[in-house]
């Protein structure tokens, strides 16, 4: 059988992935002070999640800038949490396009005088009180492209341990961690972005994208169509994030949405990779069971590296506990199911996001 070579091999390529990811990105422990930023947070009813992000804010040093938040129809307190926090707030009262982010951040056009960009979800944490300064001293370093975060996954709650998989496949499909990836990728994550203002208006901004469903990586796409690059970075030690602290099905939800159009928009060895995992810890789990004789032995060994391995990634991607990193063997089959209903999603033509309807296809 092919699957134990194919497992063994998988891992370890990514493993060296994940921990070379500053193969040839520098960010320099130094900064002038900055000016000419301005951070854009898009919020839709996210009065709880808000004050975190702008108390973190209030921390920053090495770089001078605004904070806009854009109230995207919120029936909470958003805009009044925000403006008590001394944000500049525009307030949006319709929809725009079919991706209600894209269309919050199309409203958005820079302040006089601003060079650089940040766009954070207000479900961001700022740990260190210098990851705004890291993220415009490297978009400035690099100005004609796109810089991406994928924060640490703080977990909370037993239901956010099936994050798990969903997280480690697409950081092995986006390709950028590794001496081979450099940083550079053609994945990009949406949470976290920084750009040149001059950049992001010249590839047409959130305007452009305003029918994708993942904003984030048809932004990327039109970075990478005028000769630019996305560079994408782990965020353990400097950005977190909570995804999904309203319950087990929003979790569903939000990476139903994402799992196969990511899927479709991401290629090459990373990409492969992640398929070929996947694969070959199906396998395993059916061999074991199914109870075959002849691979049990072999199933069960495989599946002893694949704990280790989890167990070591984990802690690199998120808070996971240890049992759960075991148990991810059991939420693999959820992850499939995740698969299967994205891709009925994109075959039907819609899908929901926080309870609004977007096309899958235009």
């Amino acid at each position: 059988m092919a699957w134990p070579l194919i497992i063994v091999i998988a891992e370890f390529y990514f493993a060296w992935r994940l921990f070379s990811v500053s193969s040839n990105v520098v960010i320099s422990d130094v900064y002038e002070s900055s000016t000419g930023v301005e951070v854009v947070i898009p919020a839709h009813n996210e009065a709880l999640a808000l004050p975190t992000l702008l108390s973190a804010l209030s921390r920053q040093h090495g770089v001078d800038f605004e904070v806009t938040v854009i109230d995207d129809r919120s029936t909470d307190a958003t805009g009044q949490i925000a403006r008590s926090h001394g944000a500049r707030v525009l307030r949006l009262d319709w929809r725009r396009g079919n991706n209600p982010k894209a269309g919050a951040l199309s409203a958005w056009s820079p302040m006089q005088g601003v060079e650089t960009v940040v766009f954070l979800d207000a479900d961001v944490d700022l740990v260190t009180e210098d990851a705004l300064a890291k993220l415009v001293s490297l978009a400035r370093g690099h100005p004609g492209d796109l810089v991406s975060v994928q924060p640490f996954h703080r977990m909370v709650r037993w239901y956010e341990q099936f994050a798990f998989y969903p997280n480690l496949v697409s950081l092995i499909a986006s390709g950028a961690f590794s001496a081979l990836g450099a940083g550079s990728s053609r994945a990009t994550f949406g949470p976290v972005l920084c750009c040149q203002v001059a950049r992001y208006l010249e590839v047409g901004g959130h305007v452009a994208i305003l029918e994708s469903v993942l904003d984030d990586q048809a932004l990327g796409e039109r970075f990478r169509r005028l000769g630019g690059r996305t560079i994408l970075l782990a965020g353990r030690g400097w950005i977190e994030f909570r995804m999904y602290p309203a319950g087990f099905a929003s979790l569903l939800e939000g990476f139903r949405k994402n799992v196969a159009r990511g899927a479709l928009m991401v290629r090459g060895a990373g990409a492969g990779v992640a398929t070929l995992m996947v694969v070959a810890q199906l396998s395993a789990l059916v061999a074991i069971a199914t109870s075959a004789s002849r691979d049990l032995p072999l199933a069960v060994a495989v599946l002893a590296v694949i704990c280790a391995f989890n167990s070591l990634v984990a802690r690199r991607i998120g808070t996971f506990q240890l049992t759960s990193v075991v148990l991810q063997l059991l939420y693999l089959p959820v992850f499939v199911w995740m698969v299967a209903t994205s891709g009925f999603d994109l075959v039907r033509g819609q899908t929901k996001w926080r309870g609004q309807s977007m096309r899958t296809r235009r």
